[in-house]
């Protein structure tokens, strides 16, 4: 027995060293891939805390729905606290008749309902009359014209007098006109279409038509379509160019009302991975975004399948391939074995392995 114990050390050793120097060697490539271990889910709740003191319950609600459809939010008593005093608030019907009136007295509003009554006031003319009539008095007064405002409040009027004319085909130029004004006054117009408008205005006084700023208002309307106002004056808002707000315009019809906060929670860097993530559902990328963008970088890396894997999206998992306990083993090691020691391992392991292959070739040479 004792013989045989002898015969048999040393195979077992072999084996013992092979399963862990393999083992260290594979995380060690997974964490050269991707190190796991920097990924830190967003926590929502103290932005949202801080969009409600500063009383922004339609931002505060977007933001925190973002993530509640994830377990680790949705899970947190202070969450659904939080979303359900948010909710009263916005449902109330003291709040939502001061933001309706709002919207129609100031042409602007952070609530939804105040935002459409901004809108249909302007389509009926009464905003474009009303803010030239504002504009006018400045200017009456010596005080300082908001020239964005006046380009905007004038090519509204043609395009009100063209939708009337054409039967409704330029309609659409003239929401998109309604969504600026709206964005100049919520000082979401970027500078460069400020500009671009100014001009255009000019232009159109000329030729009695708003026809020439077709290409130009073609991305907006597109994005009110798809997004919503609230969402699209966000997103425009942060635009550096036509060429860039041609492609959130296309990166809009893949995410939908949640282009914003996704933008928002990644830095903007989702427009940068968007190319290499092509191929991966946007469910799975909004799952990632919630790492920030970091999450971003690490699907990009790793691959849709593997990142669902090791991050452990139980949900998703079942729809990717989930292994069992294997793969639970392995994700605890990679996330909680420190990188020196898995080098130790490799480093020993190997050292033995050529030691004793260099003692044996020595007996048999």
């Amino acid at each position: 027995m004792t013989s045989l114990l002898k015969i048999l050390y040393k195979p077992f050793i072999y084996l013992i060293l092979l399963i862990l120097v393999s083992l260290s060697l594979l995380l060690l490539q997974e964490r050269k891939l991707f190190d796991i271990r920097t990924l830190v889910q967003v926590d929502p709740i103290p932005h949202t805390i801080e969009l409600i003191k500063e009383k922004k319950y339609a931002k505060a609600e977007e933001y925190l729905s973002y993530f509640m459809e994830y377990a680790y939010v949705y899970e947190n008593p202070k969450s659904k606290k939080l979303l359900q005093e948010i909710q009263s608030k916005r449902g109330s019907y003291e709040y939502q008749s001061d933001k309706f009136i709002e919207g129609v007295l100031k042409g602007e509003s952070d609530e939804d309902i105040g935002k459409a009554s901004a809108i249909a006031s302007d389509f009926l003319m009464i905003g474009d009359i009303r803010d030239l009539s504002i504009e006018g008095s400045r200017y009456y007064h010596d005080k300082k014209v908001d020239n964005v405002v006046v380009a905007l409040s004038s090519l509204g009027l043609i395009a009100t007098i063209s939708t009337v004319y054409t039967l409704g085909a330029t309609s659409s130029l003239k929401t998109s006109i309604s969504v600026l004004k709206y964005a100049k006054k919520a000082d979401k117009l970027p500078k460069w279409l400020s500009e671009k408008l100014v001009k255009q205005a000019k232009i159109a006084k000329d030729s009695y038509s708003v026809k020439h700023i077709e290409k130009l208002l073609e991305p907006i309307y597109k994005l009110y379509k798809k997004v919503g106002l609230t969402q699209t004056l966000e997103l425009l808002k942060n635009t550096k160019s036509f060429n860039e707000l041609k492609t959130i315009a296309m990166f809009s019809s893949k995410f939908s009302k949640k282009t914003p906060i996704l933008l928002q929670v990644t830095n903007r860097k989702a427009l940068t991975y968007h190319k290499n993530l092509q191929n991966i559902s946007p469910k799975n990328i909004l799952y990632a975004s919630t790492y920030g963008e970091n999450g971003l970088k690490a699907i990009s890396k790793m691959g849709e399948k593997k990142f669902i894997l090791r991050m452990g999206n139980r949900v998703n998992l079942l729809k990717t391939g989930y292994k069992g306990n294997l793969n639970s083993i392995f994700n605890y090691l990679l996330k909680h074995i420190p990188s020196w020691l898995l080098f130790t391992i490799s480093f020993l392991g190997l050292f033995y392995f050529v030691r004793d292959f260099y003692h044996i070739g020595k007996r048999l040479f």
